[in-house]
């Protein structure tokens, strides 16, 4: 079948969209917006992208925001859930080894490890952290480089989940029960709660939250199979079939307190606890294409992945009339196994003669672990002066220490060494001092300039061992950078429902240094201009920001529009090159721009219905490369989509039942290309996904039938980068969800 053109799949889309947006005209609840239902307006959304809080259609930032009652109504529960509705946001896979830490998120084409960050609050975490939805007030994302006020991983820009704090003045919570079946998998549920108790009224409050979850495995594991040509799987090896794999269970636990002591008027004492962990009996990839849900291989090795973590912080705030001053505190500790078979990789030669007898399969699994732990510190004053000027200025320290493990034990050689074993232990470092002023020209025209300085350093070392690395191998590295990184910002209020803002703003991310890599690659290295045996560095890269937006209300407060245009230009790009010996170096490859817009629409048009619409384009490619780069100019950067589009919808009308609703999510991911595994490519074709909810509300009572991927799509959301190496000819691929229907009940407690 002949793939249809992109323009051709991209008028479809719209067409649908256009038509499901005139179906849903009794249909919707706003990402970004609630509705006054005795007035039918939107009420203003409060959000903090500038540290203080801003309505959004007043902040000068290309910002969505999602309410926590948005993503409770629409059953959101992880990342991707959400991240969907948020124009020129792609995620997948690829930017680390395995599938627990490997998540990559790229904001308006800036793609690559380390270009957009991802806090909880005010702290920032690793970016393949997927926290809870569970008792959220809200999540923010802000595209262009945040650099200035969110630190040096923020080029693209920054993703925040922002939690609900402890209520002292009144108790109450929740409880909610799904049950659900996946297609090609079974039965699985979800059970949460969240209960607030005030301690002493006006001074003292609890909130613990906790959840548990099953998702059954969608693919079928068949082994006894000889895979490559010429080789056998003996009867003492077995044969066999396990159904279910890539099961998921999670569960998980949130605790904060509220203290406002009397004793000390302004100030607020906020310490927070977050659990979460996570095990799967396999990984959940489609082998081939995404269409394939059976992994067929030689012989019976498990695969599978753990992913616990621990965030514990302590935020005080103590506000004055003339502004406040908060510090934040933050301990975060992780620990994350991924295990994956190896033995077709190793025992065919990828690496050499491997010690395994002619033609038959040795068993080799490849076990990852990654233990990290990290402290965050931040000060900041955010200003509430009566005259023209405030500012927020702060300082920010972080230190992250931990290692990566990585084993290919068996098969063990002659002399008994094992196939490969590597650790590398990190120290990270950064210190930083920030400022950003606002000058009130006049009532209606506001300048702002911001400024970062930072002081970034790491250390690494890799050790290694094993018949794969020629012997025992060692290599320290150390590096440091200084980095400024300013932001400008003029913001002129042509009424008071019309805003228009310009934005200039650089972003950075540091450099680092490459390992020595095993006499396998000798060859390699010395074809892409390196010197076997020997470190590497590559530099720091850096860009350039640029934005015109608007932001306006319409029809009495019953629609605002965000309309923002941008054009990046990207220096010194570090890109992962893949070598053909399956190792990867990171080289600054040239330069590159990206230029798009979006658009966002928040309307209640009638009683009872409220829509948000989104629309994303982005342009992203490299313009220029060095001679000998396996990049290209022309070639779009990894993993962006040019399009992307959602339509959320909610409509609610009394019954004699109760309030009855529907509730709609329609998201497009236009076409892209992944160069995580192939230097020319892998396309992942453009893809749509409609959720639905039925349900009735009746005091405390909600009670909803729904559908997730209602048609059943096959997305493809990135093909894994193995922790070992990929498979020449077989791509493994992370994939959506299937259908999934199901049935869940919820009870307020007040």
């Amino acid at each position: 079948m002949r793939r249809k053109p992109a323009a051709h799949v991209m008028r479809g889309e719209i067409t649908f969209l256009a038509a499901a947006i005139c179906a849903v005209l009794r249909t919707s609840d706003a990402s970004a917006a609630t509705v006054n239902s005795e007035a039918n307006v939107l009420e203003p959304v409060i959000v903090t992208a500038e540290r203080r809080s801003e309505s959004i259609q007043d902040v000068p930032v290309s910002v969505t925001a999602i309410s926590g009652e948005t993503l409770e109504k629409f059953g959101a529960m992880r990342f991707d859930d959400y991240a969907r509705t948020i124009p020129n946001l792609s995620f997948g896979t690829g930017n680390g080894f395995g599938v627990t830490t490997a998540r990559t998120v790229t904001l308006r084409g800036v793609a690559g490890a380390n270009t957009t960050s991802f806090y909880i609050n005010d702290t920032p975490v690793p970016l393949s952290l997927d926290p809870r939805i569970l008792d959220v007030e809200r999540v923010e994302s802000l595209r262009g480089p945040q650099g200035t006020l969110f630190g040096s991983s923020a080029m693209g820009g920054t993703v925040r989940v922002i939690t609900h704090a402890a209520d002292t003045k009144s108790g109450g919570g929740f409880v909610d029960a799904s049950g659900f079946d996946v297609n090609h998998g079974g039965a699985g549920y979800n059970v949460s709660g969240t209960y607030n108790i005030p301690l002493i009224a006006d001074q003292l409050a609890l909130k613990v939250s906790a959840y548990n979850f099953f998702q059954p495995g969608i693919f079928t594991h068949e082994y006894g199979v000889a895979t490559t040509p010429g080789f056998i799987v003996t009867p003492a090896q077995g044969a066999g079939r396990i159904d279910h794999v890539g099961d998921d269970f999670e569960f998980g636990g949130m605790a904060t307190l509220t203290y406002t002591p009397e004793s000390i008027a302004g100030l607020t004492l906020t310490p927070m606890a977050i659990f979460q962990s996570a095990r799967s009996n396999g990984l959940p990839l489609a082998d081939y294409s995404p269409s394939n849900l059976v992994q067929i291989r030689p012989l019976n090795v498990s695969e599978g992945t753990r992913d616990e973590w621990n965030f514990s912080s302590l935020t005080a705030k103590y506000q004055l009339g003339f502004g406040s001053f908060i510090s934040s505190s933050t301990w975060f500790h992780r620990q994350a196994f991924d295990n994956e078979d190896g033995t077709e990789v190793v025992s065919t030669g990828t690496f050499g003669a491997a010690p395994c007898p002619t033609n038959q399969y040795c068993a080799s699994p490849s076990p990852s672990f990654v233990n990290r732990t990290s402290f965050t510190q931040e000060v900041r004053f955010e200003s509430a002066f009566l005259g023209p000027v405030q500012f927020v200025a702060g300082a920010f320290y972080t230190y992250e220490s931990g290692h990566t493990i990585q084993e290919e034990n068996t098969p063990y050689d002659s002399m008994g060494a094992p196939a490969f074993v590597e650790n590398i232990p990190i120290n990270n470092r950064e210190l930083a001092g920030f400022v950003d002023v606002t000058y009130n020209i006049t009532a209606a025209f506001q300048l702002s300039a911001g400024v970062r300085e930072s002081e970034l350093r790491n250390s690494s070392s890799y050790v290694a061992n094993g018949w794969i690395n020629g012997g025992a191998s060692n290599s320290p590295s150390a590096h440091s950078e200084h980095a400024l990184t300013p932001r400008y910002t003029a913001k002129y209020h042509i009424s008071e429902n019309a805003m228009l803002y310009a934005d200039a703003a650089k972003g950075y991310r540091i450099g680092g240094t490459n390992g020595v890599l095993p006499p396998i690659c000798d060859a390699d290295l010395i074809a892409a201009g390196h010197t076997p045996g020997t470190t590497s560095s590559y530099h720091s890269d850096s860009l350039w920001s640029y934005e015109l937006g608007s932001k306006n209300t319409w029809f009495g407060g019953r629609m605002n529009t965000r309309i923002a245009a941008f054009h990046i230009d990207w220096s010194k790009i570090q890109q992962i090159i893949l070598l053909p010996c399956t190792y990867h170096l990171i080289e600054n490859a040239g330069a590159a721009t990206s230029t798009g817009a979006e658009v966002e629409v928040d309307i209640a048009p009638l009683h009872g219905l409220n829509l948000t619409i989104s629309l994303g384009y982005d342009d992203a490619k490299i313009t220029e490369s060095p001679a000998g780069s396996a990049f290209v100019a022309g070639q779009p950067l990894n993993g962006v989509p040019k399009w992307s589009s959602s339509l959320i919808g909610e409509f609610t009308e009394p019954t004699a039942f109760g309030s009855a609703f529907v509730r709609g999510q329609y998201s497009y991911t236009g076409q892209s290309i992944s160069f995580a595994n192939d230097p020319t490519g892998l396309v992942r074709d453009a893809y749509s996904l409609v959720n639905l909810r039925f349900g009735v509300a009746r005091g405390p009572w909600e009670a909803a039938i729904f559908t997730k991927n209602l048609f059943d799509v096959r997305a493809n959301l990135g093909d894994e980068q193995s922790e070992i190496a990929a498979l020449r000819g077989r791509p493994r691929f992370l994939i959506a969800q299937p259908r999934t229907i199901g049935i869940e009940f919820k009870r307020t407690i007040n």
